[in-house]
Order: C-alpha cells, then sequence, then structure tokens
C-alpha cells in the first residue's frame, strides 16, 4: 500500500486546520446533528412563530386514541398505551430540533429501510428500530464498540457477513447493515415469537431475554417481565412505541423539519458501481465533478480514503454519464 495515497480520516478529524476535503463522515454527521452547528447545506429552515410553539403535553385519552390507531395498523401489535410510554413520547417531544433532524435524515434512510424489511417479509414499524440505535448516523460508534446505523457489534456483524478491516467497515454501509439487520431480525422473531421480547433481545441480547423467560413460568408479555430487564432495556421498548408515536404524529404537535437534509440525493437516485482500480475517493470525486462531501456521505463504510479494486462505490444516478464515458479506466462493467 502506498501510504502517501491514504488519507486516515480518523487521524486528522481532530485537526482544526483540516481542510473539508480531508474530513472524516463522522465530523460531517456531528455538525449535523450537533445542536448549534450548522447543516452540512448550511440551509435552515425559516423560523414560523405558530409553528415554533411545540405541544409538548398530549392529553391521555387522545393520546390513547392515536396508539390504538397505530398498533390497529401496525403489523407488530406492540404499540399499546400506559404511563411509562406516555412520559418516553413527551420526553420526545421536548427535542423537537432533534426530531426535525431526524425527519429531515429519514427522507434518505426510510426508503431504502422499507424496501428491504419489505424484501424480507418484516414489518415496515422496525426502521424506528435505527432511530433508537444511531439517531440515524451511520458512522457512530458506541462506547461498547458497536457500529453504525444499526450498532453491530464486531463479532454479530461476522456472523452476518459484514467485513471489518482497516480499510472499509460495512457495519457503517447503511445498506449492507441493513441486510443484515432484517436477516438477525428475523432469526430473532423465528427464535422467540414475540416482537416484544425481539426488541428487548435486539437490545439487550438473546442470551438475556433467554434466562428471563426461563425463570418465568409461563411466555408472559414484556410488561409483566419489565422490571426483570436491564435498565436500558427496560427504556427500550417505551422508546420504540413513543418514536412510532412522534414520526406519525409530528405535524400534530408543530414538529417541523429544523435542518434540510445533508443528503443532496435520495437513495432510489443512487447506484453502486464496481471499482476496477485501487484509487481515493477524492480521485473518483474530481473526476466524476462530484462533491467529496456527497460522496463521503454516500459511502461511509470508508475508513480511509482509499477504495481497493473490487470494491464498491455509491455514485448519483445523474453521474451515469461521466461513468459510461470513463468506464474503461475507472470501472468494470456490471454483468
Amino acid at each position: 500500500m502506498e501510504q502517501k495515497n491514504v488519507i486516515n480520516y480518523h487521524k486528522n478529524v481532530f485537526n482544526p486546520k483540516l481542510d473539508l476535503n480531508n474530513m472524516h463522515a463522522e465530523k460531517l454527521w456531528n455538525k449535523t446533528l450537533g445542536g448549534k452547528k450548522k447543516s452540512l447545506s448550511g440551509k435552515k429552515y425559516p423560523k414560523n412563530k405558530k409553528k415554533n410553539i411545540v405541544i409538548i403535553n398530549v392529553n391521555t385519552e387522545e393520546l390513547k386514541q392515536r396508539l390504538n390507531f397505530l398498533n390497529q395498523k401496525s403489523q407488530i401489535k406492540i404499540l399499546k398505551y400506559n404511563s411509562i410510554v406516555h412520559a418516553s413520547i413527551e420526553s420526545y417531544l421536548r427535542m423537537s430540533k432533534y426530531i426535525g433532524r431526524i425527519i429531515s435524515l429519514s427522507d434518505f434512510f426510510f426508503p431504502m429501510f422499507e424496501e428491504k424489511l419489505e424484501n424480507y417479509r418484516l414489518p415496515k414499524e422496525l426502521k424506528y428500530l435505527a432511530i433508537i440505535e444511531s439517531n440515524l448516523n451511520p458512522v457512530v460508534t458506541s462506547k461498547a464498540g458497536a457500529k453504525g446505523v444499526w450498532q453491530f457489534m464486531p463479532k454479530t456483524g461476522k456472523i452476518y457477513n459484514l467485513e471489518i478491516n482497516h480499510l472499509y467497515d460495512e457495519r457503517n454501509d447503511p445498506v449492507k447493515s441493513t441486510e443484515a439487520a432484517c436477516r438477525y431480525l428475523k432469526f430473532l422473531y423465528k427464535k422467540i415469537g414475540n416482537w416484544e421480547f425481539v426488541l428487548a433481545a435486539y437490545n439487550a441480547g438473546p442470551g438475556t431475554v433467554d434466562k428471563i423467560l426461563q425463570r418465568s413460568k409461563n411466555r408472559k408479555n414484556f410488561w409483566e417481565l419489565w422490571e426483570f430487564f436491564p435498565k436500558e432495556t427496560q427504556n427500550y421498548i417505551p422508546k420504540f412505541i413513543a418514536i412510532n408515536y412522534v414520526m406519525n404524529y409530528y405535524k400534530e404537535h408543530n414538529i417541523y423539519k429544523h435542518y434540510s437534509s445533508p443528503y443532496k440525493y435520495k437513495y432510489k437516485e443512487t447506484i453502486l458501481i464496481p471499482i476496477k482500480q485501487k484509487n481515493s475517493m477524492k480521485f473518483y470525486a474530481f473526476n466524476l465533478n462530484i462533491s467529496y462531501q456527497d460522496l463521503i456521505l454516500l459511502n461511509p463504510q470508508y475508513l480511509v480514503d482509499l477504495i481497493p479494486s473490487g470494491k464498491e462505490l455509491r455514485f448519483p444516478k445523474n453521474k451515469i454519464l461521466f461513468l459510461k464515458n470513463k468506464d474503461g479506466f475507472f470501472f468494470e462493467k456490471n454483468p
């Protein structure tokens, strides 16, 4: 490997003099989700005094009716009211700017999530798990070492064929990690057969759920066994119900997009292209007249600015003409 051609994003991410062209995707995401800083696009939606009066408190009866309506449409049938869920919903409603950013990011992620979930015949509302797991940040890393939109640990990621090395980490790849998450959720449901416990197992691990169920004489529902779960898991199911509610009723609470999406292209406006020659992402961005920033956001799995031969890059479809003109030099033809 020619080290002079490699830009290590992680090594340079905290350099205050760093040029945007050398900036790691996580830094770009932190700018988007960091509150006071501007979004990647720099476009902030104009303030509207009426829209800014967020309705935080929800009447109990009205909330019960709305959750019942969502639950009737739901395939998982766990969107039910209790005081813990009520408190979790109001907690999310207090974070209106955060929810506004999530709504913006969901424009890119949710169509892809829904497509994959449908392919695996899984309930579409499982897409909301990714909000709880990662705030729809494909490069976030937990203290425990879980990474990506779906927060896979290295061991679980490898079980589901996500490649991890010093050049790229496919846990950060939104598409491949979503495929892996679908397979894992499918496995958990086949094993457990109850969506509340499946979500609990996704959070705490299937071993934890197994032990709790074995201690109980009968397979009871999650809420009857709630106190026996770790505290994080106790909050996980209420959060899932709460984010389902908020993402369906945010307009009724006067919550709107706070920033425009950092994604210039929608998922369906992009395509994967196999790379013929090893080169830097900056090289492809320059030669194909694509924003380097956009290319990083579309390909967060690469840890350094070096794309190995035989790997793939996600490009905007409107650059296909450029790709065809340079195909013999840059890309292998798809079979």
